[in-house]
């Protein structure tokens, strides 16, 4: 595959996640900004049971593969539609196979191998984000990781501080003064609380939220300071309820968004207004947009799981720290602690007890 000098257009692929996609549509963005080229958009296949297997197998080929290698492979991953999307946008646009003008984008594993067969087919430049499993960084021209993967230092390897994503600092602005307009603040000191959800590390629970936030809202109406809320997709039912009940207590709530209940994401409007932005510590892109937007972080620590698996993770963390392994051996809730230690030395991110200190202290020093 060819780098590229100019780009006249940049084909994000998508595997139909939301985070993926605002990932590749974050480093689209500002390379179109850099270089005028148009942004074309398309899902993969999403392959299940033995296709997905034979077809994840097979993908391996791709690394040192070639156009053969990419059309037999894409034949077997019901990608015929897709070369044939790519292909009318091609000439629709007087694009031909060879050209220097194009990237194709994607994020994730799913889509890396249609990006690498497809790059193959158009002989043109491919960039992932993050490390795709199975093939790897090695056979694009460009892989965008965050800096707490460990990337190798590799000349086709950009090294980012957090996770890639769709945050455009000059449009928060607006795009908060558009959300106040239809939720006017009382307050000029505004906070937004960005709240994630289970997976397998991490539990926020009713019993959490209403210790956590429940403390907050009381901060905030003891020191006349207006909250804005929203919440993840991966928030649990219960939790979003009990939510809704301590908001419809709070004097403070101005705005609550569960994600669960709307296609509109508030947290690029919030962003544009906020003077804080909390966030739980499950949501590494949650965090990463924070900083994005220009703002520093005050994580909230949630719920840790037990069991085999947090016992293996501190071991694992045990021998990094003894040197025993390498930190980029580091998995689940290690890891992560180590991107908020990254964040924290650039003046990026603050843990909520600190931050609770530092409040207090400036507040009661405003009130002598």
């Amino acid at each position: 595959m060819n780098s590229t000098k100019s780009i006249k257009a940049i084909v994000v692929l998508s595997d139909g996640i939301k985070g993926h996609l605002n990932q590749s549509l974050g480093v689209a963005f500002w390379l179109s900004m850099l270089s005028g080229a148009e942004i074309l958009e398309t899902e993969v296949p999403i392959l299940s049971g033995a296709a997905k297997a034979r077809a994840k197998a097979a993908s391996r080929k791709l690394v040192h593969g070639n156009r053969r290698d990419a059309r037999e492979w894409l034949a077997m991953a019901d990608g015929d539609a897709v070369i044939r999307r790519v292909g009318q946008w091609f000439a629709e646009r007087d694009i031909h196979e060879g050209t220097r003008e194009i990237l194709i984008i994607s994020a994730g594993s799913s889509p890396a191998p249609y990006n690498l067969a497809l790059g193959y087919i158009w002989r043109c430049a491919c960039a992932t984000v993050m490390t795709p499993g199975v093939v790897g960084t090695d056979p694009f021209d460009f892989a965008i990781v965050p800096e707490h993967d460990y990337p190798e230092r590799k000349p086709n390897i950009l090294v980012t501080l957090g996770s890639p994503n769709a945050i455009i600092k000059n449009e928060l602005k607006e795009q908060g003064e558009a959300l106040l307009k239809e939720f006017p603040a009382k307050s000029s000191d505004i906070w937004s609380i960005l709240i994630g959800g289970d997976d397998g590390n991490y539990s926020v629970s009713p019993v959490w939220l209403k210790k956590s936030i429940g403390h907050i809202m009381k901060i905030a109406e003891e020191q006349g300071a207006d909250l804005y809320i929203t919440t993840s997709r991966r928030t649990p039912p219960e939790t979003v309820e009990t939510l809704k009940y301590l908001a419809s207590h709070s004097t403070s709530v101005r705005y609550l968004l569960p994600a669960s209940e709307s296609d509109f994401n508030p947290i690029p409007a919030m962003l544009g207004f906020s003077t804080e932005v909390f966030c739980t510590e499950d949501s590494i892109n949650m965090v990463s947009e924070t900083v994005t937007g220009g703002h520093r972080v005050v994580l909230l620590r949630v719920e840790h799981k037990k069991g085999i698996k947090k016992m293996l993770q501190n071991a694992t963390a045990w021998l990094v720290g003894a040197g025993a392994l390498a930190p980029s051996m580091l998995w689940g809730i290690p890891k992560f602690d180590l991107v908020f230690e990254h964040f924290a030395r650039h003046d990026a991110l603050l843990d909520f007890k600190d931050w609770i200190k530092r409040r207090y202290e400036r507040f009661i020093y405003s009130q002598d």
